[in-house]
């Protein structure tokens, strides 16, 4: 089940040549990440996008990172079954 949300969040990630997210502020929770599932990059203009889905212990998550203005997105949530 994905759940579209596109919403702005708060995220402490590792800059380190890849980006690594470790947890995310969501809806006043707390969300630790475990893992990077996936992670590709496109550019818009002169603007880069990075889009990330991350595994927690409770769902996947789809973040976008906006180069341009340092940004982090929600776009979606990937229910587990």
């Amino acid at each position: 089940m994905e759940t579209e949300v596109d919403e702005k969040v708060s995220v402490w990630a590792f800059f380190d040549g890849d980006i690594s997210p470790i947890a995310m502020n969501w809806r006043r929770r707390l969300v630790k990440f475990e893992r990077v599932i996936f992670s590709s990059a496109r550019k818009v203009g002169d603007c880069r996008f990075v889009d990330l889905v991350c595994a927690s212990d409770a769902a996947n998550f789809q973040l976008e990172f906006d180069s341009n203005n340092y940004c982090w997105r929600v776009k979606k949530i990937i229910g587990l079954e």
